[in-house]
């Protein structure tokens, strides 16, 4: 953005919040966003029509029978994707009955602009101002100011709205700016979605490419993508360069109208357009509604796809659409693969987009998402997060993923990774992961909006998408296979070393305290087991494990209508009387196998390509050598393979960027503390002189 166009920027910006302190006392400050948006809309919409406004109401006078108060015929004249029937503007509704003009004017456009004014709830902010004797007023200082296409270019418009939203967000909603990426991330994506897809930078042939954002909020990724892909066409003198159609949708009713009106508004600045371009509505294919309970391009698939979902949405409201969708349709839905924790939807939406790839004999799609760290590791091997991911290994749809910074968003200070996906990977990268730690590349802002402070400069974004492009390895990047993202856990038993040993104090404090299963036993019963134990404990205080077997029969035959088996009365025994020792034998079972001890049950993630043997020779039996496999313990599942153990995922960075940095020398920090020690002491000294 250049100096002048910021400014330009901020001025309008500033005059326009001006309007919201006027109307301070009867618009909730929390509003404000109802004022400001949907006036700033109506203005630029009628400004944009203004230069053929006489040519819509004669087509009108002379069509009405034939066509109606609504038919895209009337786009014709107004050279524009949407139109106004009306004579009226913001400068003429009149001070008496100004909501019953606004009311007919805002009636008079396009469903597809009015659409977008219904969803601000324009009527019940209007009625309060008007209650108020303030509507007229309003409207009067919005007419005002000069949006025409002439004064206020498309990208202007652009930035007038993303200043608005920025600093409802400071001032007011600290949610407000939860639905905009920064530009600088924006064209980071962009850069690295389009990448080598020389057809769409170079074709003259009139292409067509889609573009889809299944959690579009303000429109920031969409807008941002067809304003880069006009630069790059810029300088080219084409004839018919390639094009793209935008699909989006949206939950939140506000952002949706505002990525809704940002693409109906597009290129109306632009004069030397042709009528089939100029009345091109590009908000047609933006949808409302819930994207994970409510997909609205079920059966659809497309070239690009570029989003930013919300960082730890829960999916309460959406988990039984979502549950039902797996179930029912598995790996031919959205969700086949696994579903995460209702805590965090992220992997929902990860889903979502491999699931819209345009097939590969369509040339494939390419995709780009902004999401956190817990998608890279959150889960157990065998839960859903992770079996996600061993989905997305094995379909190989993950070519990169790129670390960026802290404090680069406007409402998290979080680090965030880029994910490059893509269905259709060429040859040299297939099986392989590229990562890339870009987390340091970021400059200082003049000013901080938010939690952003800092920025990825041009220069580092260039050198981002060349390391991408180019496959670069360097102490930033590394490319590796994906199964090194990979691993079995298994489960591993060390036998039991146990004698049962019989105390007088072990004993009474066991009758004192009877567990759960034998407390039911009555009083005689409970003075036979005492009896029993007693006796048992003068022939031999100290038994093999197994002894309680046969101790638990015999005692139950002394009992008068034992009310135990003796399978709970043996199990009891083990628990009071079962002392473990490495000394003593280990215990087999009648088939001659060791028996596992249950407290010695552990588990070990084993990397994917490496031997269990190498792994246990090397790491486990060293320390513990008696430590055995479970091989009853198998990876099983729609995805898995029935081996032993369970596959996990896990993606760190840590692994191949971290960085050690030795601790400093105690002596040198010793002499810090006695310098600051020294300068305290003479700042008290001068302060109590």
């Amino acid at each position: 953005m250049s100096d002048a166009t910021n400014n330009n920027s901020f001025d309008y910006v500033n005059e326009i919040w001006n309007i919201a302190d006027y109307v301070r006392d009867v618009i909730k400050r929390s509003e404000y966003n109802r004022v400001i948006l949907p006036f700033t809309l109506l203005r630029r919409l009628e400004c944009a029509l203004e230069p053929t406004r006489d040519a819509v109401l004669d087509a009108f006078a002379q069509h009405e029978a034939e066509w109606g108060r609504e038919s895209d015929n009337y786009c014709q004249s107004s050279r524009k994707a949407f139109y106004n029937i009306t004579n009226f503007r913001l400068n003429n509704l009149g001070a008496s009955n100004t909501l019953d003009a606004l009311t007919e004017y805002i009636n008079g456009f396009s469903p597809n602009a009015r659409e977008i004014l219904v969803k601000f709830k324009m009527e019940e902010t209007c009625k309060t101002l008007q209650e108020h004797g303030m509507l007229y007023m309003v409207c009067q200082k919005f007419s005002a100011f000069d949006l025409s296409p002439e004064t206020v270019s498309d990208r202007m418009m652009s930035d007038i709205y993303e200043h608005l939203i920025q600093r409802y967000g400071e001032e007011i909603a600290e949610d407000a700016e939860d639905f905009m990426t920064p530009k600088d991330i924006v064209r980071l994506a962009v850069g690295c979605v389009f990448a080598n897809d020389d057809e769409l930078m170079n074709s003259d042939k009139g292409i067509i490419r889609t573009l889809y954002d299944g959690c579009a909020g303000t429109g920031g990724f969409i807008t941002d993508a067809l304003e880069q892909l006009d630069e790059w066409h810029a300088d080219k003198k084409m004839k018919a360069p390639a094009l793209i159609v935008p699909y989006g949708q949206e939950i939140e009713a506000e952002s949706w109208a505002l990525c809704k009106a940002s693409l109906l508004l597009r290129n109306i600045d632009n004069a030397d357009s042709d009528i089939y371009d100029s009345i091109k509505d590009l908000s047609a294919h933006i949808a409302y509604g819930d994207t994970l309970s409510d997909d609205k391009y079920p059966s659809s698939t497309f070239n690009f796809q570029l989003t930013n979902p919300p960082y730890g949405k829960k999916f309460e409201k959406e988990k039984e659409d979502v549950e039902e969708e797996s179930n029912r349709l598995g790996f031919n839905g959205r969700f086949g693969a696994g579903l995460p924790p209702i805590s965090d939807g992220s992997m929902l939406f990860l889903q979502n987009v491999c699931s819209k790839f345009a097939p590969v004999s369509e040339g494939g799609g390419r995709a780009g998402i902004v999401l956190s760290a817990s998608p890279l590791f959150t889960g157990d091997a065998g839960s859903g997060c992770s079996n996600i991911r061993r989905w997305l290994f094995e379909k190989d749809y993950i070519d990169c993923i790129i670390k960026l910074g802290t404090q680069e968003f406007f409402r998290t200070g979080i680090n965030t990774y880029l994910w490059v996906l893509t269905n259709n990977k060429p040859e040299n990268r297939k099986g392989y992961i590229q990562l890339i730690d870009a987390s340091e590349m970021k400059v200082p802002m003049r000013k901080s909006l938010g939690n952003k402070r800092y920025e990825i400069s041009e220069e580092q974004r260039d050198w981002i998408i060349d390391t991408y492009v180019n496959g670069k390895v360097n102490e930033h990047s590394v490319i590796v296979p994906y199964t090194d993202f990979m691993y079995r856990k298994v489960t591993t038993q060390q036998p039991l070393h146990m004698k049962i040993v019989l105390t007088s104090d072990k004993i009474d404090a066991f009758l004192k305290n009877l567990p759960k299963g034998l407390a039911k036993l009555s009083d005689d019963n409970k003075r036979v087991l005492e009896s029993e134990l007693t006796a048992a404990m003068s022939q031999h205080s100290e038994n093999a494990y197994g002894w309680q077997d046969k101790f638990a029969k015999d005692a139950r035959k002394a009992m008068t209508s034992p009310n135990v088996t003796a399978g709970v009365l043996s199990k009891a025994i083990v628990d009071a009387f079962g002392v473990r020792d490495p000394k003593f034998p280990a215990v087999k079972d009648r088939n001659g196998n060791y028996i596992p001890d249950p407290e010695l049950k552990d588990t070990e993630n084993i990397p994917f390509l490496q031997s269990f043997d190498n792994y246990m020779q090397t790491e486990v039996l060293p320390y513990a050598p008696e430590t055995w496999i479970d091989e009853s313990v198998r990876d099983s599942g729609p995805l898995q393979d029935g081996k032993i153990g369970v596959v996990g995922t896990n993606i760190s960075f840590n692994n191949y960027f971290y960085h050690y940095e030795e601790p400093r020398k105690p002596e040198e920090i010793a002499k810090e503390i006695i310098e600051l020690e020294k300068g305290l002491g003479s700042f008290e000294e001068e302060f109590l002189k």
